[in-house]
């Protein structure tokens, strides 16, 4: 099939259509492009795009929307061999491949190897183990994974019920699942791929458990990839998204392993069975490896959302529909691009406003991240409970965002929304999971809500807490802990306008709504509301402490900006829009504040109608700023959005590229389906006549 020649033009045509909202840039694009996307990570990708460019045969993803699970499982597994291989050839680094995975959205069954079995071995292994695990993982000579969700247990992992029990008598630990609820599931890299499991168990000693903690369980062998005796191990089939990776179920029944498989680096158990751990040890240095994961997805929401958006935003800046039903004029009888209408506005600008700030919430937090392992190396756990809330409040808040967004994006597209070829419904499913795993979004907001608490009750106790950012604001707005508003907060008594052009001010708004909300939790539940009760208090308690937080690193990035920057007169209204996204979304909180904080119906209407103009003058950067974000044509793997503009010549071209569709295999599949079905429907009645001669 080809397009048919001599075809008129079309007048504007999409190409002109997106160069004509390039025109309007205020801002120097690759400049804005160095400020917000971290320079490693640009750099990262620049160099990964560049290598896989040079093997089409083996990186071109392009047919990927007309495979099944299986040619996509074994597509991702050529694609996995060779990055190894240019790993081992020097090409590329091995923290670098995780860049692949991102660029072309292909989880393969190698990721969760090097996400999370290699860093588990890293930071919980003792020198000796890592010579044993460690080297041969980073040299792909065992593939491992994590093995930590149970079919019966997720969120609860202290629930977990498989069992590592010390055997004096042969120096070993045997690793059993009692139950069918004790097999672990869900696991990645597990279903086909892993020699080896980093099993997360009920650790007994003498009679005695000590809480789940990580061991090495060899599941198949390396010479033939076969189970191993007490083994038994599978693929859980298709899934919703994420169908490149094979998670899968695992089944131990009695394994031993060597005492020394046991990871040691905070846990010991000697030869006669005696427990002890390395002094000040935090338990939950166990779950660091959650930790690091987690801070990961918040750095790697920024660059996922940037995909959505950057489709979104081309394509209904260059897609026209209906003339004179905007409120900007076109030319006479020209359809108004769809960007220009409100509510298309309205769904999708807020979202740019969102991953601009988490661009910078992923360089600050890691930043974070890096800091409290360097303390923790140095034997100093302090760090660690407050690094943890914040981690569980940025993987909710950047998850949601971006996951939510993604949808939003899809939905804007319209009808070509609901095609693969828009490159977001795959990309959707195989983002998904990033709501879920590493903690359901909704349990983990209990896990910022209790730190909060536990400083609020320290702080009424009189007790000395640890400065941190968190603490920082409830001591700020607190007064022993309880709201007392002496003195008044700075933003109380000014006009809506006046905050949305005062950073402070907006900073100051944020933290007080997080600490008014934690103070009234602590008064609910010190008079005595459970803490089932409390669950959706927590929701929104969670939400607003990392509404704070967020909006308190996007600040900190501007301003290291100077001042007289091109770029930031554009940054500010992305930050000052998103203050008031946030205000608009949560105006019930508003009108709850304490006293004279308490907003007015008169003020949440003038945020809505500030709102409404902000959004109104960022649309006209909308293309630019999606540009900055170096989103690339092999990333987007869509129709909709390229950045030369073709978008129906490459959307009907990419439609005859199905098999359904395309020379040699079109031609034989519907021939055969003409005889099998088509015809005998078609000519029944011709077949009745016959029947009746």
């Amino acid at each position: 099939m080809q397009i048919p020649k001599g075809l008129e033009p079309m007048t504007p045509s999409t190409a002109d259509a997106l160069a004509a909202e390039r025109s309007k840039s205020v801002f120097d694009v690759q400049e804005m492009n160095r400020f917000i996307v971290d320079d490693k990570m640009r750099t990262k990708i620049a160099k990964v795009e560049k290598v896989m460019a040079a093997e089409p045969e083996i990186f071109d993803v392009h047919n990927v929307y007309f495979m099944s699970r299986t040619e996509k499982m074994d597509h991702a597994l050529k694609i996995g061999k060779r990055l190894i291989e240019l790993m081992k050839a020097g090409a590329i680094s091995a923290d670098e491949i995780s860049i692949a995975d991102l660029v072309l959205d292909i989880n393969g069954p190698f990721g969760l190897h090097r996400t999370m079995f290699i860093p588990t071995l890293e930071n919980q292994g003792t020198a000796e183990q890592q010579e044993r695990f460690l080297k041969p993982a980073q040299n792909y000579e065992i593939l491992g994974c994590y093995a930590q969700t149970e079919i019966g247990h997720g969120s609860n992992v202290q629930g977990l019920e498989t069992t590592c029990t010390f055997v004096p008598e042969t120096d070993e630990f045997e690793v059993h699942m009692p139950n069918l609820r004790a097999c672990k599931w869900w696991i990645g890299s597990l279903g086909v791929t892993a020699t080896h499991a980093m099993v997360m168990a009920q650790l007994i000693v003498g009679g005695k458990s000590y809480g789940p903690n990580p061991v090495v369980v060899p599941i198949r062998s390396t010479a033939d990839h076969m189970p191993l005796p007490g083994v038994t191990v599978g693929d859980l089939g298709p899934k919703f998204g994420f169908n490149t990776m094979d998670n899968g179920f695992l089944m131990l029944d009695r394994v031993r392993v060597p005492r020394s498989n046991l990871l040691q680096r905070y846990i010991n158990v000697s030869r006669e069975g005696r427990v002890t751990r390395p002094a000040n040890v935090d338990p939950k240095v166990a779950y660091g490896t959650m930790v690091y994961v987690r801070t990961q997805i918040v750095s790697n929401m920024s660059q996922v959302l940037a995909k959505a958006t950057t489709v979104a935003i081309r394509y209904t800046s260059m897609r026209r529909q209906f003339a004179g039903k905007a409120d900007k004029p076109t030319e006479r009888g020209a359809e108004s691009p769809v960007l220009d209408y409100g509510m298309v506005q309205y769904r999708l600008i807020p979202l740019l406003a969102q991953n601009y700030a988490m661009f910078a919430t992923s360089q600050a937090f890691s930043q974070h991240y890096t800091e409290c392992m360097a303390e923790l190396g140095r034997g100093n756990f302090g760090p660690l409970k407050e690094l943890h809330a914040t981690a569980c409040g940025l993987k909710r808040w950047t998850s949601d965002a971006a996951i939510r967004g993604i949808d939003t994006c899809r939905h804007a597209c319209g009808g070509h929304g609901f095609s693969q070829f828009s490159g977001l419904n795959e990309f959707y499913g195989n983002q998904y999971p990033n709501i879920i795993w590493e903690g359901d979004n909704y349990l983990l907001t209990q896990q910022t809500v209790r730190f909060l608490l536990k400083q609020i009750h320290a702080l009424r106790a009189g007790k000395e807490v640890a400065s941190n950012q968190t603490t920082q604001y409830l001591r700020r707005h607190l007064t022993a802990g309880r709201m007392a508003m002496v003195p008044p907060p700075q933003f109380v008594g000014r006009s809506i306008e006046a905050l949305a052009q005062d950073p402070d001010a907006q900073l100051e708004l944020l933290s007080f709504r997080a600490a008014a909300m934690a103070s009234d939790l602590a008064d609910q539940m010190e008079g005595g509301q459970t803490w089932n009760r409390s669950l959706v208090a927590m929701q929104r308690l969670c939400d607003a402490h990392s509404d704070y937080i967020v909006a308190s690193y996007f600040r900190r990035h501007l301003s290291t900006l100077p001042a007289g920057s091109p770029l930031l007169p554009t940054l500010n209204k992305l930050a000052s829009l998103l203050f008031l996204y946030v205000l608009e979304q949560h105006s019930s909180d508003l009108f709850r504040l304490p006293g004279r904080a308490a907003f007015s119906t008169a003020q949440v209407a003038e945020v809505e109608r500030l709102l409404a103009e902000i959004i109104e003058d960022v649309r006209e950067q909308a293309v630019p700023l999606v540009d900055a974000f170096g989103v690339s044509d092999m990333r987007l793997n869509s129709a909709l959005a390229r950045s030369d503009g073709k978008v129906y010549e490459n959307y009907l071209q990419w439609a005859m590229e199905d098999p359904l569709n395309k020379d040699g295999s079109g031609p034989a599949i519907r021939k055969e389906w003409f005889k099998k079905y088509y015809e005998p429907v078609l000519h029944a009645a011709d077949s009745k006549k016959l029947a009746k001669l």
